[in-house]
């Protein structure tokens, strides 16, 4: 008989232990899908913060791509106002160029009408100053040809 006990408690012992094992291999699954299920949150959360940090520095890169662009539209705005500025005083300077030329070339021809009529004045002059010299020295030839005269 002590055959058919050792058989009798083996088979109690494996019927306990199968027992036991299908009493907890309920909670065992579920702890070991919890175990999955926290690991792959764990995944997900990193993934999620990768997304989010690489979200966060593609704003940031546009914020400063847009603020660079900002900073060029000034700029080409700036440079497109002063260029219409430069441009209005470059007209006015050449206007002011051409009235000063047409100014200048009235003053040149007014002045060189002035200087003919000096130097038609000049040797207007000089030819009366030759005929005065000539009448002179004819006058002074006859005096000296003619004795002089008593009473004078």
């Amino acid at each position: 008989m002590s055959g058919n006990a050792q058989k009798i408690a083996e088979n109690v012992v494996l019927l306990a232990i199968a027992r036991v094992s299908m009493a907890l291999s309920l909670p065992l699954v579920g702890f070991l899908v919890w175990l999955g299920g926290q690991y792959l949150d764990g995944k997900f959360e990193a993934q999620d913060q990768k997304i989010a940090s690489h979200r966060e520095a593609a704003e940031s890169q546009t914020k400063v791509t847009s603020a660079r662009i900002e900073t060029v539209e000034k700029t080409a705005q700036s440079a497109i106002d002063q260029a219409s500025k430069v441009n209005d005083r470059l007209l006015s300077v050449e206007i002011k160029q051409t009235q000063d030329s047409a100014s200048s070339e009235k003053f040149q021809a007014a002045t060189l009408n002035r200087l003919d009529r000096v130097q038609d004045s000049i040797v207007g002059l000089s030819n009366a100053v030759a005929a005065l010299t000539a009448t002179v020295q004819a006058v002074a030839e006859q005096r000296s040809r003619s004795p002089p005269q008593p009473g004078n």
